[in-house]
């Protein structure tokens, strides 16, 4: 009788063991790290970061450094970067995975000047 009651403790505790271990990593975050730079390997500061999966739309600035750092739920996002006098850049689709850091590194292009016509008269 005191074994099978023993038993039936061990089997219980063995389930909720699973269950408290495997359910932090289903809803766990990750994060994306990287810098934004130039053709010339110049850090880019003050460029817009947008990131997007599903119904998540997260947006920050580089910093002075060109860097960049967010924290997001597991799952597929597109990471898109914007900056005055480059071109835009798209990374359609990352990966981020629970509990790990995603590291990337955006290479700007200049964007082409704009030619502006005269006024004609």
């Amino acid at each position: 009788m005191r074994s099978a009651k023993l038993r039936r403790l061990a089997t219980v505790l063995l389930v909720v063991g699973v269950l408290f271990v495997e359910a932090p990593s289903k809803n766990a975050s990750g994060k994306i790290k990287g810098a934004i730079l130039d053709v010339n390997y110049a850090r880019v500061a003050n460029a817009i970061v947008r990131v997007s999966g599903g119904e998540i739309k997260r947006s920050l600035r580089s910093n002075d450094e060109g860097q960049f750092e967010i924290s997001l739920p597991a799952g597929n996002y597109e990471v898109s970067v914007e900056a005055n006098g480059f071109r835009r850049f798209l990374y359609s689709s990352l990966k981020v995975q629970p509990n790990e850091t995603e590291m990337i590194n955006i290479h700007l292009d200049v964007a082409a000047p704009k030619v502006l016509a005269p006024a004609s008269r």
